[in-house]
């Protein structure tokens, strides 16, 4: 049986699950708790609100059957805006207050936890209208409401109405105030998340950083290191190619053609190490570009501009080191298939846009995050040391370097130029 294969986390996904872990899990935890109080305070207004209800139908009942006076204040004691007996049918015996000549049967929809009670709420209004089924209890009319009559039964049916515009407004201010801090938490949560992503981010690059100057002090000693014997060198095989026989006189040029690639390699990791503004002037990129035109006889072509002039501020020889370093990688990235590479210069308000894009391999996935890094190279041949250089080159003038996928395949390399006039 094949064993299952473990799933190794790097430093960084442990640091980062375990922090996301540590600071979703008690929000969670808190927006049920809040969740919960709110179902708690709600179900409390409603549950007296229910109470309202039944204390008024049965202090109204009591009064009935002491056959005393007191029914009118009971309704008053308990906001009851109106107060009825009605038959089954819903035809009136006696109506106070607001209560209806007719009783609407229709509108007592909603349910309720009170037993033998229906109930329709008015949410614009705040009116409660209750009715309920009762026993037959016995009154008398004159003693209680001072009318003549006899004694009769109670009818089927007592309504009333309660204002309840005051249970309304707790119940609305409790939902407020639990969205506001449902809301408030959620804010707090994606505040934390991105001081903690901006914190990761910012170590990030500390590191990167800090890798970059030990990287910095080994590549000054090892280019300073090259550099002596690599001069020895380049001597002894000039005086190589003035004294060997023919047959023997490649093998030198090679040896020769190493050395230079060496050399080359040397200064342009000075370069690297040196300081990336230079001497900025005002210079034209249009120009620029069409200079370097010529250098690649013809493999990139040129979508002309609408415009002729486009200044920008920058370093003459770093400038030139940006542009051809950008068309040089889009012609490699093209070889062995159809060439396809065009470099266009756009505008917009405050910068200049210059595209090289190539129907090349593009870049892989993986390694989009290397892609700046220096000595990362995916050639046979590369250094991994021009886009670093160029980065930084464009970063010093205010500007950016950026690679994505060119749509059909290959790869689009953008350098945003900031406007010299601007």
């Amino acid at each position: 049986m094949a064993k299952k294969k473990r799933i190794r986390w790097s430093p960084e996904k442990k640091e980062k699950w375990v922090t996301s872990s540590a600071v979703t899990l008690p929000f969670i935890l808190f927006l049920f708790f809040l969740a919960f109080m709110t179902y708690l305070v709600l179900s409390s207004e409603n549950l007296r609100l229910e109470n309202e209800v039944e204390r008024a139908f049965g202090e109204v009942l009591v009064a009935l059957q002491r056959e005393d006076e007191t029914v009118p204040v009971a309704l008053q004691n308990r906001n009851v805006l109106g107060f009825g007996y009605y038959t089954s049918t819903g035809s009136p015996i006696y109506t106070w207050g607001d209560a209806y000549r007719i009783l609407p049967f229709s509108i007592f929809t909603d349910s309720t936890s009170i037993s033998d009670t229906m109930i329709s709420f008015d949410m614009d209004t705040g009116i409660i209208e209750c009715i309920r089924y009762v026993d037959s209890i016995t009154f008398d009319l004159d003693n209680i409401f001072r009318r003549t009559g006899d004694v009769l039964e109670l009818p089927d049916l007592i309504y009333l109405s309660f204002d309840a515009s005051h249970f309304l407004e707790r119940i609305a201010l409790t939902r407020v105030f639990s969205l506001a801090i449902f809301v408030a938490v959620i804010i707090i949560y994606i505040i934390i998340m991105k001081i903690l992503g901006d914190n990761r981010r910012i170590r990030e690059t500390m590191r990167k950083q800090e890798n970059l100057i030990s990287l910095g002090q080994a590549a000054r000693t090892l280019t300073h290191e090259i550099k002596n014997p690599l001069s020895s060198i380049a001597i002894q095989i000039a005086i190589l190619k003035r004294e060997v026989r023919p047959e023997v006189l490649p093998d030198v040029l090679m040896i020769d053609h190493e050395t230079q690639r060496l050399k080359q390699l040397t200064d342009r990791v000075s370069e690297f190490l040196r300081n990336p503004i230079g001497q900025p002037e005002m210079l034209n990129l249009v120009e620029a570009v069409r200079e370097l035109m010529p250098v690649f006889h013809g493999s990139v072509k040129m979508i002309d501009p609408d415009f002729a002039v486009a200044p920008v501020y920058f370093d003459r020889e770093k400038l030139r080191s940006v542009l051809e370093n950008l068309m040089k990688n889009a012609v490699e990235a093209c070889d062995g298939m159809e060439m396809d590479a065009e470099v266009e210069i756009t505008s917009d308000d405050k910068t200049f846009h210059f595209f090289v894009r190539d129907r090349g391999c593009g870049i892989k996935a993986e390694d989009k995050k290397r892609i700046f890094d220096p000595f990362f190279t995916t050639k046979i041949n590369g250094s991994g040391i021009g886009l670093a250089i160029s980065s930084q080159f464009m970063k010093a003038a205010g500007g950016s370097l950026r690679l994505y996928p060119r749509q059909g395949g290959g790869t689009i390399a953008e350098a945003v130029f900031p406007n010299g006039l601007k």
